[in-house]
């Protein structure tokens, strides 16, 4: 194996903890688990997972929530009908 190299990179601090958590599990670190990433990506030539955008029901339903605009129902009968339909 060739030399390692150093770098640094920004991550959600967050995101970083939770994915120690799921690695050790794995015995892992999370360089380890970034090192797996970066061969899937080569071995694949993209990235090792689908990756798709989102729909556009989905959009809207982002941008509701973005600007609090969202649908409040009084009941979960009133929320299922709305569903349904």
């Amino acid at each position: 194996m060739s030399a390692r190299r150093q770098t640094s990179i920004k991550v959600d601090p967050e995101a970083w903890e939770a994915a120690k958590v799921v690695f050790e599990e794995y015995n892992l670190t999370v360089t380890d688990a970034i090192n797996i990433f970066l061969n899937r990506v080569r071995l694949e030539r993209g990235l090792p997972f689908p990756l798709n955008l989102p729909s556009p029901g989905l959009k809207k339903a982002m941008q509701e929530a973005e600007n609090n605009d969202l649908v409040r129902y009084d009941t979960v009968e009133a929320m299922m009908s709305d569903l349904k339909s």
